[in-house]
């Protein structure tokens, strides 16, 4: 077979929350063939992409092209922002937009500068047919602007991220939580003040943020580009592709320019393949805990929810409890004194991380609940599978998902009063209930009908190629 001709390119961040989306995409495109697939981003991905090859079954590799330039990770670090834990409301979701404005400002100038000139050198030596952008990845979208290089963004997230801002009737400001507020949808009348506050808080840091400057050398300040104002990623001329059917949100007008693709997953091995041991012991209905790869508990948070496991399985002795716990539960006392028995008798299963994808036991059909953060891949993973779900919300759009479940009838907050910390009974009750509410059940059966009518990375191929050819 001749190599293709045509190259496609995506740019991304490198955490992989935003970057998935991306992977399972670019693996279509090498499945097919008909394009030479070109990924550019930070550091710590190189590995993954030059391994798409071996996860899409052929022999064209993905070329990796690296950004010099510390990503949305290291600004965090940096700036000593550390997680973005925030609790809900009007003092929690500004604590929130503080914290990503300080690690945006962290970004200084001749870093910016030099990821920009990175990206237009990539983009002049590749040739794209068409760049695939991660709506975050602000230099991207930049250096696209700035070579007038068409491109199509793809989203990560639910429908509201992409077109919350363009409603009539400003329902930006009186119908639609704020992201961060953890408030209901729609906004109570109580609230809507709180609401529009919100808005305004987020305008102004994303319209007045500033670099911090850079080191001067030899007595002058370096020529510098910033990332501010942070500009909006939804634009009418741009293809945008989202991994929500209207379905799977609040009620929205859809501009013709935003395609449901249904989730984008990566394609993955049963787990009777990927891991037989796991499969073999995951033979009963099982609750599946993964909070996401940035989540860290602390010991008195894994203690409450320990509590709230050993209390649902005294009423649900059949059920199985599968937990990636970043933690050192092994040497806790207080831990081992609430599950330790149960591990022993093989009731709870505790990881440091669950090797195969999360996809491949969720695939298993043997999941009564997920029991996740909020964050978006989660949310898609489940409504993919029908499977009930129990959030736990800890910053910014995870409060969005837990109130996105809720108006669906898919699932429980499971942290109303305690978020962004978990308490023991409140996370039980929301077990329970997850568990015997056959309304909760259809509902998530009649979702993963929904995603079933499409795999999500094969449209958005379909839909990229066709973008591309029309001019």
């Amino acid at each position: 077979m001749a190599p293709p001709t045509r190259n496609i390119l995506f740019l991304t961040n490198s955490e992989l929350g935003q970057c998935n989306v991306a992977l399972a995409v670019a693996e279509e495109f090498l499945r097919r063939g008909e394009f030479q697939v070109h990924f550019a981003s930070f550091g710590p991905i190189a590995s993954m992409v030059k391994g798409l090859h071996n996860r899409a079954g052929c022999a064209q590799m993905a070329q990796f092209h690296e950004i010099p330039s510390p990503s949305m990770t290291d600004l965090a670090i940096r700036s000593c922002v550390g997680l973005l834990y925030h609790k809900p409301g009007v003092k929690g979701a500004q604590e929130g937009f503080a914290k990503v404005g300080r690690a945006m400002e962290s970004w200084r100038p001749s870093e910016y500068k030099q990821a920009y000139e990175a990206c237009l050198e990539i983009l002049d030596n590749v040739q794209p047919a068409m760049v695939v952008v991660d709506p975050i990845l602000h230099v991207g979208i930049d250096a696209c602007h700035s070579t007038k290089t068409r491109f199509t963004v793809l989203w990560p997230v639910p429908i509201k991220d992409v077109v919350v801002v363009n409603q009539p009737k400003a329902a930006v400001l009186w119908k639609y939580p704020i992201t961060g507020s953890g408030f209901p949808f729609p906004v109570p009348w109580k609230l809507v003040l709180h609401n529009i506050y919100l808005v305004f808080r987020i305008v102004m840091t994303l319209a007045f943020g500033k670099s911090v400057p850079d080191e001067l050398k030899n007595g002058k300040k370096p020529e510098g580009r910033t990332p501010f104002p942070l500009s909006n990623a939804y634009e009418k001329d741009a293809l945008q592709l989202t991994p929500a059917f209207p379905e799977m949100d609040f009620p929205f007008e859809i501009p013709d320019n935003v395609i449901s693709c249904g989730p984008i997953l990566r394609e993955c091995a049963p787990l009777s393949e990927s891991e037989p041991d796991l499969d073999t012991w995951l033979q009963r209905p099982t609750i599946l805990i993964s909070l996401g790869s940035h989540v860290q508990l602390t010991e008195e948070i894994a203690v409450q929810m320990a509590k709230g496991i050993a209390a649902v399985l005294s009423k649900h002795p059949d059920v199985l409890v599968l937990w990636k716990l970043r933690y050192d539960w092994n040497s806790s006392v207080s831990f081992q004194k609430v599950l330790g028995p149960l591990i022993t008798a093989g009731s709870v299963k505790v990881v440091s991380w669950i090797q195969p994808d999360i996809m491949s036991v969720l695939d298993t059909g043997r999941i009564v609940s997920y029991v996740h953060h909020g964050g978006a891949n989660s949310y898609f993973e489940a409504c993919k599978v029908g499977v009930p779900q129990v959030v736990l919300p800890q910053w910014l759009d995870t409060y969005d998902c837990a109130t996105r479940v809720e108006w669906l009838g898919i699932g429980v907050n499971g942290s109303r009063k305690a978020a962004p910390g978990i308490e023991s009974t409140e996370f039980s009750k929301a077990l329970l209930h997850v568990l015997s509410d056959d309304g909760i059940r259809s509902k998530s059966a009649a979702m993963k009908q929904l995603c079933g009518k499409t795999e999500g990375r094969v449209v958005a191929h379909d839909q990229i190629v066709d973008f591309c050819s029309m001019h």
